[in-house]
């Protein structure tokens, strides 16, 4: 992932850890499970076990340290929140059966349900389990903000509740305060004042930083409580061989039906490999020891994917879901004229000319060609077409090389005339490099001269967040659902490097705007008026150079029921079944 560059602004921190590739069987695995910790499961039908891979490994399983993907997997399946998002990234009770907000916009009153219970578990004693209660809302939260649990998702919390900042200062002085902006009014009821009106909110408690779990467990496994989780969700833990294989078992008082009334979920068994390689990890698929996989080798595109993204024969028995993902790619451009990178970047002072560069970049080709239908073109704003508040009337750069051209003379560069060679830095990766050839070719044929440079990624993020390149490539990757995860990228407050505001532009309009889209009593279509009128705006000002929006695709066995997919990539396996569900 490494276009998280809100990572370095401390609001992601993504810690992989490389696995050994194995192809796991089941008699293999078998000789293992005795000595993994959890119990073994018992036997179970093929068809009510869900297999799937992940190559990049897991560290914990714990919530608090769910900063990559596949712990974002695993999170879903192990653990609730009080809110979460549905299939169209709305956001729906979950253990909290309501909640409002007060008119100044923030007090938030959760009001629980009383029938969800946590796994069952030694760790609650004879009785093996208990409902969750408003104190375990209070607890998970102020775990998520104490400096000894060091959790990656501390930039989540610690300046939007109230009082939560100095919590963490109390505790990393060894101290045991209580957080001020956290009321239990009764078992059932909890609030939660915010510093200032923050309407996506919510949408931050989706996150697995918002999962609720008991004490007892923290008590009992104390450091090793990521290798023994304990939650509320459709599936419970089982075993786990490290590197090898992880196994979830279905959760049998787990708290959600479906229409028919039957408890969910449907599988019974959730198994989850570590194949390194992707080669190994398609060839594992076809064979039908995984039920789905998120992603294919490049080497295998040409022979699996038609241009258009559509499967080749003999590939075509199997079903592709797609759609865009909350992500875009971009190239930054430094507007600050006070740095010395902006000071000599003819970029910086032109908005004629980063117009120009829009125009000039045919964004079809690139994503036919080069990433043969996995891609959507930018065509629209900073929104990616799944991200709520997208609006389709947002009408961005199409390629235009006559428009390009008469924008270059606007500036003054006739043809490129007289214009000094632009500098691109990019990260070590070949397919951006590969994408920037391609840019670098479609600019020139307008008269725009353009060098390429690769660097370590660590090194270029660094580069970038202090304000030393004119124009580098990178692409936003959003935390949550809410467009303003996406806007506070153009805010004069989140100015690199205290914030994702790596261009640095600030502009009085834009500030205005997003403060009022961050008050939570305005409706969503308020807010979606609001992100428009800010996207209209940095349309016009440029400050990006904009490419695609990444899409999220899986391909999957047909006998698998009941999977979607959405714009923030999750796996939710809780209406999934391998057989029809009548």
């Amino acid at each position: 992932m490494e276009a998280q560059i809100r990572s370095v602004f401390a609001r992601r921190l993504a810690h992989l850890n490389p696995f050994r590739s194995l192809t796991i069987g089941f008699a293999i695995c078998s000789l293992f499970f005795s000595s993994c910790v959890g119990n073994r499961p018992a036997p179970v039908e093929s068809t009510s076990v869900f297999s799937y891979n992940e190559p990049d490994g897991l560290l914990s399983l714990d919530p608090a340290q769910a900063s990559y993907r596949s712990a974002l997997w695993t999170s879903s399946h192990l653990f609730n929140g009080l809110v979460e998002l549905d299939s169209n990234l709305s956001i729906v009770p979950c253990i909290a059966a309501q909640w409002s907000v007060d008119a100044a916009g923030l007090e938030w009153t959760f009001r629980l349900r009383t029938d969800v219970w946590f796994h069952p578990d030694s760790c609650f004693g004879p009785q093996r389990t208990r409902k969750v209660v408003a104190q375990d809302v209070q607890y998970s939260l102020e775990r998520i903000l104490d400096a000894r649990t060091k959790s990656t998702g501390l930039w989540a919390f610690r300046t939007t509740i109230e009082g939560a900042d100095e919590f963490h200062q109390a505790t990393r002085r060894g101290l045991r305060p209580s957080l001020q902006g956290i009321r239990v009014i009764n078992d059932s009821v909890v609030s939660i004042r915010l510093t200032k009106p923050f309407a996506p909110f919510l949408a931050v408690l989706t996150m697995p930083y918002g999962s609720i779990i008991p004490r007892e467990a923290i008590e009992l496994y104390g450091a090793d409580y990521g290798r023994h989780p304990v939650g509320t969700g459709p599936f419970m833990f089982g075993t786990w061989i490290p590197d090898r294989e992880l196994t979830l078992r279905r959760n049998p008082r787990y708290f959600k039906f479906d229409a028919k009334g039957r408890r969910l979920p449907y599988l019974a068994t959730v198994r989850i490999a570590f194949v390194r390689d992707p080669k190994s990890e398609f060839f594992e698929f076809t064979k039908g020891e995984f039920d789905v996989i998120s992603s294919i080798d490049e080497s295998f595109i040409p022979s699996v994917f038609e241009s258009d993204g559509r499967l080749k024969a003999p590939y075509d028995r199997y079903r592709v879901l797609r759609t865009s993902a909350n992500t875009v790619e971009y190239y930054g451009i430094l507007l600050d004229t006070t740095l010395p990178a902006g000071q000599q970047s003819p970029l910086a002072r032109s908005k004629a000319l980063r117009q120009a560069l829009n125009y000039a970049i045919d964004r079809h080709r690139i994503v036919a060609y080069l990433l043969n239908g996995r891609a959507i073109p930018a065509y629209h704003g900073v929104l990616p077409p799944t991200m709520p508040g997208f609006n389709d009337s947002v009408i961005g750069y199409r390629y235009d090389p006559a428009r390009a051209r008469q924008l270059l003379a606007q500036a003054g560069y006739p043809n490129g005339q007289g214009l000094p060679t632009l500098l691109l830095q990019l990260g070590n990766s070949a397919r951006t490099a590969a994408i920037a050839e391609a840019v670098q070719e479609q600019w020139r044929e307008v008269g725009i001269k353009v060098e390429l440079r690769q660097v370590d990624f660590p090194q270029h993020l660094s580069m970038v967040r202090s304000g030393e390149l004119a124009l580098w490539r990178t692409s936003w990757i959003g935390d949550y659902p809410d467009p303003e995860n996406f806007l506070a990228l153009f805010v004069t407050s989140t100015i690199a490097p205290n914030g994702p505001n790596t261009t640095r532009i600030s502009r009085p309009d834009i500030d205005s705007l997003y403060e009022a889209i961050l008050d939570p009593t305005r409706s969503a279509q308020e807010r979606r008026q609001l992100a428009t009128a800010i996207e209209r705006i940095v349309l016009d000002e440029a400050p990006w150079v904009f490419l695609y929006y990444h899409v999220v695709l899986r391909v999957v066995h047909p006998h698998v029921k009941g999977l979607t997919l959405d714009g923030s990539d999750r796996l939710i396996l809780e209406r999934v079944s391998k057989t029809s569900i009548n």
